[in-house]
C-alpha cells in the first residue's frame, strides 16, 4: 500500500513538473543591411558611403528568461546572414512571455572605407569600452515544446551620429575624414588623428570628459547595442 501511494505520489509530481512547460530560447546577433552591405550615400546626410570589411563585437553576460546562455567570445557581424543574424547559443528555459533580458558588449573592433565622390578614406578602430545593455524593451516568448529567438542588434549607423541625445541625429562621416586631412592625409582615419581633432559641431549632451573625436567616437558606440531590431536598453559602463 505505501508503495503505491509512493508511486502515486511520484506521479503527480512528474505531471507538475512537466506541467511547467519549457522551450528553447536561442540567441543571434546581427548587423542588419548596414553592416553586412554597408551605408549608402543616400543614408548619410554629407553623402559619403560607408563600407565595413570587419565590423566585430565581443560578448558575455547574456542572459534571457532567467538563464544566462553561453556565446562565443567574439562574433564577426559582416558574414551575410539573408537576415538571420549570427547564431550565437541557445537554452532550454520556462514556457511564457520574458522580458528584461540584456549583455554586455566587451569590445568592438571595425575596419572598413568611406568614400565621397573620388575621395576615399580608411579605417581600423579599436573601442574598448565595456557597455552592459540592460531591461531591454522586448519580450521573448517562449512556446511550450517550441523556439524563440532574442536578436542583438548592432547599429552601425550610429557611429555616424553628429548628437548623443538628439532624438533625429544627422548621419555625418566628413568630420572624420577632416581628421585625415589635417593630419597625414594619407588616407588613413587613425586613432590618434581622431583624438588629436576637436570635437567641433558634434553634441555630447552633458557627457563630461568628450572634447575630441575619438572620445566622441568611443561615446557613440555605448548606442550601438539593442535587441529584436528597434528594442533599446538602458546602457551603463560595464566592469
Amino acid at each position: 500500500m505505501f508503495e503505491r501511494h509512493l508511486s502515486s505520489c511520484c506521479s503527480a509530481l512528474l505531471l507538475c513538473a512537466c506541467g511547467a512547460g519549457e522551450g528553447t530560447v536561442e540567441v543571434t546577433a546581427y548587423g542588419e543591411a548596414f553592416i553586412e552591405e554597408g551605408i549608402p550615400a543616400d543614408a548619410v546626410d554629407d553623402g559619403w558611403a560607408v563600407s565595413f570589411s570587419r565590423f566585430v563585437v565581443a560578448l558575455r553576460d547574456v542572459r534571457v528568461a532567467g538563464a544566462t546562455i553561453a556565446v562565443p567570445g567574439q562574433v564577426e557581424l559582416t558574414t551575410p546572414s539573408s537576415g538571420r543574424g549570427q547564431p550565437l547559443g541557445s537554452a532550454r528555459v520556462a514556457e511564457g512571455d520574458h522580458d528584461r533580458g540584456g549583455f554586455v558588449v566587451e569590445r568592438v573592433e571595425v575596419e572598413g572605407s568611406a568614400t565621397l565622390a573620388s575621395e576615399s578614406k580608411s579605417f581600423a578602430w579599436v573601442f574598448a569600452a565595456p557597455t552592459r545593455y540592460h531591461d531591454c524593451e522586448t519580450t521573448t516568448s517562449v512556446p511550450d515544446g517550441g523556439r524563440a529567438t532574442f536578436q542583438i542588434t548592432i547599429h552601425a549607423d550610429h557611429l555616424l551620429y553628429d548628437s548623443l541625445v538628439a532624438d533625429e541625429p544627422q548621419l555625418l562621416f566628413g568630420a572624420l575624414a577632416g581628421a585625415d586631412d589635417a593630419g597625414d592625409d594619407d588616407g588613413v582615419i587613425s586613432e590618434a588623428e581622431l583624438a588629436a581633432a576637436d570635437i567641433g559641431t558634434y553634441d555630447p549632451g552633458s557627457e563630461g570628459g568628450i572634447d575630441d573625436l575619438w572620445s566622441y567616437l568611443t561615446a557613440l558606440t555605448r548606442t550601438l547595442g539593442h535587441v529584436d531590431g528597434e528594442g533599446h536598453c538602458h546602457a551603463e559602463a560595464a566592469d
